[in-house]
């Protein structure tokens, strides 16, 4: 269990998604879809070409220009990372997810190397930021019942970054939504399928007010349960540029931030996917059901 919270909270454990005509659960089998194509944002061009798409998409300047600070600062910091090469432009791998390589080189070049006494922007932080003015929480959770105070409990990392963390700025209405969004849902003790869990998270969301305003900007969210909870394991931002795609997300603490471009939402899932499950393999887990949530509902 330990193993698994340090990967989930300090890892911020990547994505996986639903498989099969519309259910949420994951694809029975590997998928391989041939290629990828991705930029860590390095370059100017590149970010003009994602900014724009998102300020297009409806995202606010001063949003899009906080999460591109984030971008510069981390591509400063981590870019003699030995664990992987930034891509600059978008670049085209054969591959069905991109592999960052072992976290602990990672979290030397970030805390050793950098001096940094303080936690990494985490997926969930990302994908909020770009999100956050789309998403209301009439019925915020009781600031004591965040799950984030402990070292077991799932949001632990999230609540570390945000608290010390000189370049994430969420007021306190903000850090409420954040916590009231991601805390995680009680399983009741039960191994439940993939429409329980979809069920269960809905249910809590709507408990506490949780709504989405729908347009071209989507909050991704991955859920998967662990004993008795059941937790946004990833979350991700996906637009929809015109015919085409296109994921944003930081895919892991002192891993890069990532823009993909994508033709379906079946390859964004599938995608999805195989970037937790190649994860889980890196150390010996199964990756057991996973739930992708497109706003509230199952992304398909």
């Amino acid at each position: 269990m330990k193993r698994f919270f340090a990967l989930v909270l300090a890892l911020c454990a990547l994505l996986a998604p639903a498989g099969c005509s519309g259910s949420p659960a994951g694809p029975e089998g590997p998928y391989h879809d041939g290629e990828l194509t991705y930029s860590n944002l390095v370059g100017k061009a590149v970010q003009e070409e994602v900014r724009a798409v998102l300020l297009a998409a409806g995202v606010s300047s001063e949003d899009v220009d906080t999460f591109f600070v984030w971008v510069d600062d981390f591509n400063q910091a981590m870019g003699d990372c030995p664990s992987y090469r930034l891509q600059d432009a978008f670049t085209t791998v054969k591959a069905p997810a991109v592999d960052y390589g072992e976290y602990g080189p990672m979290s030397r070049t970030w805390y050793k190397e950098n001096q940094r006494d303080y936690g990494d922007v985490l997926c969930r932080i990302a994908a909020f930021q770009l999100t956050k003015d789309a998403i209301t929480t009439a019925s915020a959770i009781d600031r004591r019942d965040w799950a984030c105070y402990t070292e077991d409990q799932w949001l632990c990392s999230d609540w570390e970054a945000i608290s010390t963390s000189p370049l994430i700025e969420f007021s306190e209405e903000e850090t409420e939504d954040y916590f009231t969004l991601y805390n995680p849902v009680s399983a009741a003790g039960k191994s439940l399928s993939a429409e329980e869990m979809y069920q269960a998270v809905l249910d809590a969301w709507q408990e506490r007010a949780v709504a989405f305003t729908e347009g071209p900007v989507s909050l991704v969210t991955v859920w998967r349960q662990w004993e008795d909870q059941i937790a946004a394991a990833h979350a991700a931002v996906l637009v929809q540029n015109g015919e085409a795609l296109l994921l944003v997300e930081k895919t892991n603490p002192q891993s890069p931030y990532q823009a993909t471009r994508f033709s379906t939402l079946e390859q964004v899932r599938q995608y999805m996917y195989e970037s937790i499950h190649q994860e889980d393999l890196r150390y010996g887990d199964e990756t057991g059901i996973l739930v992708v949530l497109r706003n509230d509902t199952p992304l398909e």
